[in-house]
């Protein structure tokens, strides 16, 4: 580079921003990248392993007159760091890119796919959807890699739902919101006396989750239905009652109501436990905010404050919350009618 050329880039700070523009992109880079290595099914080909070119070129470009690209596309994986290029072939250098691979990290490689379609989406056309009077809608994800990436935070919720398991008395579990029937699983194995219900939206998830459950040895004493809990008349018969990480897809100016509903489903000195994402937390979490308050029929994250003072606007007597993860905003409030 000759001095005048220098100059001029180094004229108006051009300079910085070309090597701080360099800096952001690469790891936007690497995300998309590892998006694709995961959905295209390459990181687990090359789990364990090295495979030369040819190989994977009879997989994934069977067209002669791709390989360029496909060479291409493997060896901007191999400057990103995450696959290594020798004489065996291409194989996972980097520690994230070998993790993802395995079949038990699926949820945070489902996460990785989430970032970058989702997200990406979500950051990059919100504004012009705003400007034109629309938002999202749920039919604008991908529900299965929802399912896939969410399993991330299990640990969380059973961490949360021995708060308020008991094993040492027979207890009646109201769930909203079962997903696969993983955490009415967990439920009933931490108490053998324990029957539960969940509610479920969507028709095929009720019947993934009871299906689940009847694999799982616990259909004689959990069940899901088909049903939205807000159309469902009250009983005031359940001990337990959850709403785990969702209480996103339902409105702010309908979460008291709501509540409410819930306390009616309680016996006296039940407990309603709520897992939740909440405002003012890491990108991931901003993130998920902006999800929620761009769908329609959803809500922004809440508060923990806020949460607390619509509980007990709803009736309920006590509300305790604990912060899950430090550093990140995931809160359990349990709440006593």
């Amino acid at each position: 580079m000759k001095p005048k050329t220098f100059i001029d880039f180094l004229g108006k700070g051009r300079f910085w921003v070309i090597l701080l523009s360099a800096k952001a992109i690469t790891p936007y880079y690497r995300v998309v990248w590892l998006a694709a290595a995961v959905s295209s099914g390459l990181l687990r080909s090359l789990e364990g392993t090295a495979r030369s070119l040819d190989e994977l070129a009879a997989e994934m470009a069977p067209d002669p007159n791709h390989r360029d690209s496909l060479e291409a596309w493997l060896r901007l994986g191999v400057r990103l760091g995450d696959l290594k290029l020798n004489e065996a072939g291409y194989s996972l250098r980097s520690f994230l890119a070998k993790k993802l691979s395995r079949v038990e990290m699926d949820p945070f490689a489902a996460f990785i796919e989430e970032v970058a379609s989702l997200h990406g989406k979500l950051i990059l056309e919100t504004p012009a959807r705003l400007r034109e009077g629309k938002l999202w809608s749920l039919a604008d994800q991908d529900g299965e890699l929802i399912a896939r990436s969410s399993q991330m935070l299990e640990p969380l919720g059973f961490e949360a739902m021995d708060y308020v398991l008991d094993g040492s008395k027979p207890q009646h579990l109201l769930e909203v919101g079962s997903g696969s029937g993983t955490y009415l699983r967990y439920a009933a194995g931490k108490n053998p006396a324990l029957t539960a219900v969940g509610l479920e939206l969507q028709a095929d998830v009720a019947e993934l989750a009871n299906r689940n459950l009847e694999a799982w040895g616990v259909s004689d004493r959990a069940r899901v239905e088909f049903c939205d809990v807000r159309n469902r008349e009250p009983e005031p018969s359940f001990d337990i009652a959850t709403l785990l990480n969702n209480i996103y897809y339902f409105e702010v100016g309908e979460r008291v109501t709501l509540f409410r509903h819930l306390r009616s489903f309680l016996k006296p000195g039940g407990e309603l436990l709520l897992i939740t994402g909440c405002r003012n937390g890491s990108p991931a979490m901003q993130a998920l905010d902006l999800w929620c308050a761009s769908t329609e029929g959803c809500g922004r994250l809440p508060t923990p404050r806020e949460l607390e003072a619509q509980l007990m606007e709803a009736g309920f007597t006590r509300v305790d919350s604990k912060n899950l993860v430090p550093g990140e905003s995931i809160c359990a409030l349990v709440a006593a009618s």
